[in-house]
């Protein structure tokens, strides 16, 4: 129980870094020019910008947590701990514009934390185990594949096309981080630098997916979608290839099924709230000024 609480801690320490850079990154998306196809180039013109540059930062800070949190916990147990990170985005939007914490707000992070706590009551087993090479390449081509469609088409798409290849790819990097740690825990260098080298790649997918999506589309309507998907589908993938599974007392299994589908509501509500929402949108209104 001591390495999942560690676990816990990690990963809402890694979370909080990364919706903090959620934040930085959201009001600079629309201040470059919109691309007449889906390519990296968008990534290019935002690494000219300080600002995106520093959010770019905080999410690097996020990276050794995650890795650390999955040494010592499973895929079940860090995921919905994830949620908790976006604490930092309900805390801004009532400290930096002054909007009310309501019930709505209490009960979805109640939501959050109990369906974190119910995790971890239901005893998930940390496995440092995957099914290998070939099953993992086989099961997560399809997944891939739904990322790059963007790239593949090159040309400009529907927004939520953009949200689904986002969350996508930012779910196959949460899944291939477990990849790492396994790879990090038996030593094996190698294949710890390939599986690296593809997380990595999916990572910039997404983030430059997301970046598309955040000109096209508002805020509120892309961070909930993209985060939901990201902290769902890994979780399917640990106990698909992953060597995780469900506990074998069917009691325990119940827990840990209804305590993830009480985080990821709880994750909904509070990103569709009234404050964090009134940021978001607040980013969105001074992203839109220059082109008016």
């Amino acid at each position: 129980m001591s390495d999942i609480i560690f676990g816990i801690l990690l990963a809402a320490g890694a979370s909080a870094c990364f919706n903090f850079a959620t934040v930085v990154q959201a009001g600079e998306t629309r201040k470059v020019e919109r691309q007449g196809a889906v390519s990296l180039g968008l990534l290019r013109q935002l690494a000219r910008r300080k600002r995106w540059l520093a959010g770019v930062g905080v999410q690097a800070l996020a990276i050794p947590l995650q890795l650390a949190a999955l040494t010592v916990a499973p895929l079940a147990v860090v995921q919905p701990a994830d949620a908790t990170g976006l604490i930092v985005l309900l805390i801004a939007g009532q400290k930096m514009l002054g909007e009310k914490v309501g019930w709505h707000e209490v009960v979805s992070v109640a939501a959050i934390f109990l369906g974190v706590v119910g995790v971890a009551l239901s005893g998930p087993e940390h496995s440092p185990e995957n099914s290998g090479a070939i099953s993992l390449l086989l099961v997560l081509a399809p997944f891939a594949l739904l990322a790059l469609v963007p790239y593949f088409l090159r040309r400009r798409l529907a927004s939520v096309v953009m949200v689904l290849a986002a969350g996508t790819a930012f779910a196959l990097t949460a899944f291939l981080m477990k990849i790492v740690a396994d790879s990090l825990v038996a030593n094996a260098w190698i294949a710890l630098l390939l599986w690296g080298a593809v997380a990595g790649l999916f990572a910039i997918l997404g983030l430059n997916s997301e970046q598309v999506a955040l000109q096209i589309r508002a805020v509120a309507r892309v961070a909930p979608i993209i985060f939901v998907i990201e902290l769902a589908l890994p979780i399917v993938l640990g106990s698909l290839v992953g060597g995780e599974s469900l506990p074998s007392d069917p009691a325990m299994a119940a827990l840990l099924i209804g305590s993830l589908l009480v985080t990821v509501a709880g994750t909904f509500a509070l990103m569709r709230s009234g404050p964090v929402n009134a940021l978001l949108e607040a980013e969105h209104a001074a992203e839109a000024e220059p082109a008016s």
